[in-house]
């Protein structure tokens, strides 16, 4: 099989790596909310693509709050060109024109006398509530009396006042409008028994709350393979400046990663881009503690010997044997029980898309090199991704 430089076949499935969040130390206005859960919260909103909080005090304009809105909705996945003024104070060069075009048009705020949408004012508790029943899908028709009373009784019966405690013409600011969108997000639509946020991969856990890890298990993507001589920071996305970065497990530093790349020739990428996390696995910088558990993962290049399948079932391959390049695997690979004089080593194929991939309609075949992500317990190693070299 040819030996590519730049160019890979990326293979197999995801590795469930366990993801540390970047934690924040927030100034919180409401006092019956932990910081914790506020992290918590903070992070769901943010990897939704909702909102960055950059001050939690700080209060937020009418035009940044039709951005969140929007970045709440469907709408934000074509947002059309803004090519016309609709508003007087909001040129069409203004970062906010599409979004507040896109806002006022769906209903979820409203613009002033005069034709003027006034961008630069502050959005208040009074606003907030009227759009997040908007994009819930509450209309005009199911209010009656006092309208904003009426949508107020509404919000509170639906829970959506969760750790906000707000006068009705009080200003919101940053970590009101967590609270705000994260109670959205885990609220059903009207009439149906869909949470709002399941169109943005979120989904409740059996305590009610949404867990961020879920968003970001659905978002992570790899395996890619970087040899020695080509950037890891290239090979990601994002600007890998301020990533967050594990290496084998731990939590490292680019610069560590790059080190174990030079010294060891290659080096297997997992990426996530909301979070802009980068988790690297290497054949050497190993922490021995931290192997254990969902951190327990090793990499092992080498040639396919074998592949097997069951006497039941000459389709399906159940396991192969790889004769193990020691010298760039896993450094404890060779004293491995598992491996036998010849230093074959048996690998399990558990998941669908690794046994396909060695099946006879993969492609991968005895004889080609591999690198091959493993979980390992004991001395039995099961692969979890596999990369062509």
């Amino acid at each position: 099989m040819s030996r590519k430089k730049q160019s890979y076949r990326y293979i197999g499935g995801i590795v469930a790596a366990t993801t540390v969040i970047t934690q924040f130390q927030p100034v919180i206005a409401s006092a019956d909310i932990s910081t914790s859960d506020f992290n918590m919260r903070d992070n769901v909103v943010s990897l939704t693509g909702i909102m960055e909080v950059s001050n939690n005090m700080g209060q937020v304009t009418r035009g940044d709050f039709a951005r969140m809105l929007v970045n709440a909705s469907g709408f934000r996945e074509n947002l059309p060109a803004s090519s016309s003024s609709v508003f007087a104070d909001v040129p069409v060069d203004n970062p906010n024109a599409v979004f507040i075009k896109i806002a006022v048009s769906q209903g979820f705020m409203t613009g002033f006398l005069g034709g003027v949408f006034r961008p630069d004012e502050k959005v208040t508790y009074r606003e907030g509530v009227k759009a997040v029943l908007a994009l819930l899908g509450y209309g005009d028709g199911d209010f009656t009396g006092d309208m904003t009373s009426s949508r107020m009784s509404r919000f509170q019966f639906l829970e959506l006042n969760e750790n906000l405690n707000r006068g009705a013409d009080e200003v919101l600011n940053q970590s009101d409008c967590v609270n705000l969108f994260y109670n959205l997000l885990k609220t059903k639509k009207k009439d149906t028994s869909e949470i709002y946020g399941k169109m943005l991969d979120c989904e409740l856990n059996s305590d009610g709350e949404i867990n961020p890890i879920s968003i970001l298990k659905d978002e992570r993507k790899g395996p890619i393979l970087v040899r020695k001589g080509f950037s890891v920071s290239q090979s990601v996305p994002f600007s890998s400046e301020k990533a967050n970065v594990f290496l084998n497990g731990t939590a490292s530093t680019l610069a560590a990663v790059k080190a174990s790349q030079k010294a060891t020739g290659f080096v297997v990428l997992y990426y996530n881009v909301k979070s802009k996390t980068i988790w690297a696995y290497t054949t050497d910088g190993w922490d021995n503690d931290t192997l254990t558990g969902e951190n327990a993962y090793v990499l092992l290049m080498g040639e396919v010997k074998n592949i097997y399948y069951k006497s039941t079932d000459v389709i399906t391959p159940t396991s192969i044997r790889l004769e193990v390049d020691t010298g760039n695997s896993d450094s404890e690979i060779s004293d491995s029980e598992a491996m036998d004089d010849n230093g074959y080593l048996s690998v399990n194929l558990d998941s669908s898309k690794l046994q396909y991939l060695f099946s006879i309609y993969g492609k991968v075949t005895v004889g080609d090199k591999v690198v091959i992500v493993c979980s390992k317990n004991g001395t039995a190693y099961t692969a979890v991704d596999a990369i062509d070299y």
